[in-house]
């Protein structure tokens, strides 16, 4: 098992947080290929400096799973969000990104779990995620932290739409 740690992410993961994204994004959404439209929405929305933003924000939290060689995965949750339905509540996990090479190990769950944490602290009652309808393993991993289906929510981009799911869960540890 690798061994990793969870810590706050620094301005100096902003190009690895970028390429892991990339990664991530484009293994969960474009496994038929890779269209212009999958292309320009990495390339326009997983910028280097779109994380330094989001280190920058006090209503974000960017936790990140390293090892010794570098990021595994990352966090990123939203404090201060409009509600995608009525019940969803005004925290998000944004992202919760595990490379395939690194998932079962652990820290996907770490990651879940300090975010809710910091969630929880900040007073907020409730946290929502939205998750490709076609991602099994992904919504069974979310099912067995205890979140629920809320709704649907459609994710649209760069004249692309993939159905995604609501899943919401409280955050009383």
């Amino acid at each position: 098992m690798s061994a990793f740690k969870i810590e706050a992410a620094t301005p100096l993961d902003a190009r690895s947080l970028a390429a892991l994204s990339i990664e991530v994004w484009l293994d969960t959404y474009a496994t038929e290929g890779i269209s212009d439209s999958f292309a320009a929405h990495v390339l326009e929305t997983y910028t280097p400096e779109a994380f330094a933003g989001a280190l920058a924000d006090r209503n974000k939290y960017l936790l990140v799973a390293r090892n010794d060689v570098g990021l595994m995965g990352y966090v990123l949750l939203n404090l201060k969000v409009d509600p995608v339905s009525p019940g969803s509540g005004t925290a998000e996990f944004e992202t919760l990104y595990v490379r395939r090479h690194h998932q079962r190990l652990g820290l996907g769950r770490r990651l879940f779990d300090n975010a809710l944490k910091l969630a929880a602290a900040a007073g907020q009652e409730k946290l929502f995620l939205t998750v490709y309808e076609k991602n099994d393993r992904a919504i069974a991993f979310y099912e067995a932290l205890g979140m629920r289906h809320e709704g649907r929510w459609t994710f649209e981009f760069e004249g692309g739409a993939v159905p995604n799911l609501i899943m919401v869960r409280e955050t009383d540890m």
